[in-house]
């Protein structure tokens, strides 16, 4: 199974420790306004983003007018998107490229896409729905694989690496479809066509990370005729980040805007939108938006662990 590299004991002990300390904090301010008279000072950073660590700031920061962070333990802050509680999946607005490297890349229409199905994982709650948990590796999409002859289905990973809820299926050759969202079947089908299913896992490292590359594409090919491949190319957060004040104040000289990183990732989202409504053939170059800018150490090198196929005859290559 696919999984993103989490530490759940060091982010709840993060998390408590910084919760805790925002408390401290504020119980400290408020003592201070009632015994000086004194009115109180607004916090120079909101509980949540004090609450993450250091090198997940830059998602509250760049995610934060798209959804909420809300506590839900043990992961501490995650991030909670505006959408239909009830009529909204992971991995469901946008398309599949494909990719000699990394198989299969979700290109995300939601403008804070580049962030969570890269990065992190997802989890299903009972009161707050889908949300993020934020993560540092870059994936193709953190998604697990199952399928049979006729269908192929994905569903968003927990931090542990399990599906986070039901699968979305798709006949097999609609899964390189621009408008694949319109494809996936209903729940009560979906279940019916995974009759038979098994995971598919065709994991390799890349970058120093293992990822799944999903069902080989020669495979889908076979129905869905010649897929073009596309190159991945770095948009580094360096490049596009908010610029830090001088001790002078005002901007930073030479940086660019705050205004610059939501006007690219936004524009990513709308290319990825104007291909799925128009159903376009999908780019030769999908971006990806680096976090360029955050200090982390290399994974350890891990072996890939091969080829799980759905069915027999897909362990061969085309």
């Amino acid at each position: 199974m696919n999984r993103p590299r989490f530490d759940i004991v060091s982010r709840l002990g993060w998390a408590r420790a910084a919760v805790a300390a925002a408390a401290v904090l504020l119980a400290l301010g408020q003592l201070s306004c009632a015994t000086t008279g004194l009115t109180p000072v607004a916090s120079p950073m909101p509980a949540a983003r004090a609450a993450l660590r250091p090198e997940f700031r830059v998602f509250y920061d760049e995610l934060q007018d798209y959804g909420d962070w809300v506590l839900i333990e043990p992961y501490g802050f995650v991030f909670r998107p505006k959408t239909r509680f009830n009529e909204w999946a992971p991995y469901s607005d946008g398309f599949w490229s494909p990719s000699d490297s990394y198989g299969w890349i979700w290109v995300s229409g939601e403008p804070y896409g580049w962030a969570t199905y890269h990065y992190g994982a997802w989890i299903n709650d009972a009161y707050q729905g889908y949300v993020w948990v934020p993560g540092l590796e870059w994936a193709p999409a953190w998604v697990s694989w199952t399928g049979n002859q006729g269908y192929v289905g994905w569903a968003a990973v927990t931090p542990t690496g399990q599906p986070a809820g039901q699968f979305n299926v798709v006949p097999r050759a609609s899964l390189a479809a621009p408008d694949v969202r319109a494809r996936i079947l209903p729940p009560d089908k979906a279940a019916d066509a995974l009759a038979g299913a098994q995971p598919i896992r065709d994991e390799a490292e890349v970058d120093h990370v293992v990822v799944n590359r999903g069902p080989r594409i020669g495979w889908i090919e076979q129905v869905a005729g010649p897929l073009q491949r596309a190159r991945v190319e770095d948009v580094p957060v360096r490049a596009i980040e908010r610029p830090r004040a001088p001790a002078g104040g005002g901007p930073a000289p030479g940086a660019p805007a705050r205004a610059e990183f939501r006007r690219v990732t936004e524009s990513i989202a709308s290319d990825a939108r104007t291909v799925m409504t128009q159903k376009q053939a999908p780019p030769p170059v999908v971006p990806r938006v680096r976090l360029g800018d955050v200090p982390v150490a290399p994974a350890p090198a891990r072996p890939a662990r091969g080829f799980t196929p759905a069915f027999r005859d897909s362990t061969k290559r085309h």
